[in-house]
């Protein structure tokens, strides 16, 4: 479980920059310069989402249960996933649903993870997608801080 909490930590946190200290990271691409900072960035997320599916493939070898989610959520789960492709397809398009949203690619996250949490319940999983779940409802309110900040 520490290789998948590292990765899970290390992958969040570079990916939480933004969030927490977005005067920092761009004081950080003043300095390194963008090509050279996104290239770090990579390699951080590279490395943090490495050690998570080892980690991961590890501790589901030995599951433990948190709770034990009824059949029918399957159905639930297969329902939130419905507007996840044409988000994640909105994410990297313009368009009305990308206009409407906002940032199409987090509530696709969240609408994703939230699926699975539904589903699973081993505490793996429940760590796994509740982070991702955590993760992407703090950077879509720190987005529209950030908008509401640069409008004014």
């Amino acid at each position: 479980m520490l290789i998948f909490a590292l990765g899970l930590i290390v992958f969040f946190g570079v990916h939480s920059i933004s969030i927490v200290a977005p005067r920092w990271r761009d004081a950080q691409v003043r300095r390194l310069g963008d090509g050279p900072w996104k290239g770090l960035y990579s390699l951080v997320s590279i490395a943090g989402l490495a050690m998570m599916l080892y980690g991961y493939d590890i501790v589901r070898h030995a599951p433990v249960m948190v709770y034990m989610p009824p059949i029918a959520l399957r159905h639930l789960a297969l329902l939130i996933m419905v507007p996840v492709f044409p988000l994640l397809i909105a994410a990297y398009f313009p368009g009305r649903i990308k206009r409407l949203s906002r940032n199409p690619m987090l509530l696709t996250v969240i609408l994703w993870a939230l699926s699975h949490l539904i589903t699973n319940g081993t505490l793996n999983d429940v760590v796994l997608f509740g982070a991702f779940l955590v993760w992407a409802v703090a950077d879509l309110i720190s987005v529209s801080r950030r908008a509401r900040r640069h409008r004014r």
